[in-house]
């Protein structure tokens, strides 16, 4: 027994300190590409505290991003701020971007850091509902109260986030107020990015030994013979997150609309129906996720009946221009988001507003004016056709129609040679009337 306790003990105690020092040998990295929505806002948030919890020595946080959402940012930023590794967020690889949301959260970071042929800035807050573009005499921002309001908050968020990080203020209010943008070298120079790093291995080679501050205490990085510990996204926050997009949000809901709308007008179909109730459910699925913005969806809705209304109603193109300018104006307002990347380029929406007339005025009408044709095959294509009595009748006789002889009966007294036209039949015999 005390053999066994004095092998077993020294395997006990090697095997407890090892873990920690096996933690502490490892980096986080962590992948944030697209638009900053909250899937992938709840990875990065999750993938901080599992990299804190495993005790790693720094995180790394590769980011290519065109903007956002206002608030899946801030709870980026927060756990950035909070987190008790020091976090590194490296816009790259090369070509990428840190615009708008990515702006700020490259602010909150411990270290920042591009790749050559990256760029950073334009974080001015956007709004269909807010005109940010009146200047006063002096260059100033002139709009209303709720104008000023949203940007100097956010001028406010930004310069904070400097001020904490000891990077360059002037550029940053010049970026949210102006919405400037600047290269990888301009914001090196600046003094906004600390490192110019070609990849991750690059980066690693140049954080070794910086100093940084960490919640008040003085970290110094060493990068020495550290490996990564990847944190990926599984396949359920994939797919939220693809399906997460404004765009492809939007589109869902187009495609929902038309398929299903195609359905109802022509059943027995299948495909549109089918394929019109599955993005249904995805666009019900992503709008979860989503702040969708219910005026903005009433508007696009309101738009597709007036399209189906100008099939119905002669207004001379007034429905139409009322639908069209209700799809715009709503799909401008579909989402919630102040910042770009968060919302649906024009040049989507007018490319889909195209393909809804297209859809309606061809595919529709023609289906429409098809239900509305008459009838011209078997007795029942008849029906319409005028001929000739071929000799004077009161309840019954004969005609010629249709290149043919036909027993008729009619309730008008005819006379020969009086026009007639068939208003309906029983077997051979066709129903007349006098013209």
């Amino acid at each position: 027994m005390k053999t066994a306790i004095a092998w077993i003990a020294p395997l006990f105690f090697a095997t407890a300190f090892a873990a920690p020092s096996f933690a502490a040998d490892r980096y986080a990295l962590i992948k944030l590409e697209g638009s900053v929505n909250p899937i992938i806002g709840e990875h990065v948030v999750k993938s901080i505290e599992k990299a804190n919890e495993a005790h790693v020595r720094f995180i790394i946080i590769q980011m290519d991003t065109p903007g956002g959402l206002m608030g899946s940012m801030r709870e980026i930023i927060k756990s950035i701020l909070s987190s008790e590794a020091p976090v590194v967020v490296f816009t790259a690889p090369k070509g990428a971007q840190a615009a708008s949301a990515g702006g700020y959260i490259m602010l909150a970071a411990h270290v920042t850091a591009m790749a050559p042929g990256t760029e950073i800035g334009a974080m001015h807050p956007v709004s269909p509902f807010l005109n940010f573009g009146q200047k006063d005499e002096q260059g100033n921002p002139a709009g209303g109260i709720m104008e000023k309001k949203v940007l100097n908050d956010t001028i406010a968020y930004g310069k904070s986030l400097a001020q904490k990080r000891r990077r360059n203020v002037d550029w940053t209010v010049r970026a949210i107020r102006d919405a400037i943008s600047s290269t990888y070298l301009e914001a090196h120079r600046l003094g906004i990015v600390d490192i110019i790093a070609e990849d991750v291995d690059d980066l690693l080679v140049k954080l070794n030994g910086k100093r940084v501050d960490v919640n008040g205490s003085v970290v110094v990085i060493s990068t020495a013979g550290v490996a990564p510990l990847s944190f990926e996204m599984d396949w359920k926050e994939k797919m939220l997150n693809y399906f997460a997009d404004p765009q492809m949000v939007f589109l869902l809901f187009i495609i929902a609309v038309a398929g299903i709308g195609m359905e109802f007008k022509s059943p027995g179909l299948i495909v549109p129906g089918v394929l019109g109730a599955i993005a249904l459910f995805l666009f019900l699925m992503a709008v979860r996720v989503l702040p969708i913005n219910l005026a903005g969806l009433a508007l696009i809705i309101l738009a597709v009946v007036l399209f189906i209304l100008e099939l119905k109603i002669a207004s001379y193109g007034l429905l139409t221009i009322g639908g069209i300018v209700a799809f715009i104006f709503g799909s401008m307002i579909l989402f919630d988001s102040p910042l770009p990347g968060g919302r649906i380029p024009m040049r989507s929406i007018i490319a889909v507003m195209l393909f809804l007339l297209a859809f309606f005025f061809v595919v529709v009408r023609s289906v429409v004016l098809a239900h509305r044709g008459q009838v011209t095959t078997g007795m029942k294509g008849m029906v319409g056709e005028t001929g000739v009595a071929i000799r004077d009748f009161k309840a019954g006789g004969k005609v010629f129609v249709h290149g043919e002889i036909w027993n008729a009966v009619s309730e008008d007294e005819i006379k020969r040679d009086d026009r007639v036209t068939v208003t309906g039949s029983k077997g051979m015999t066709l129903f007349v009337r006098k013209l």
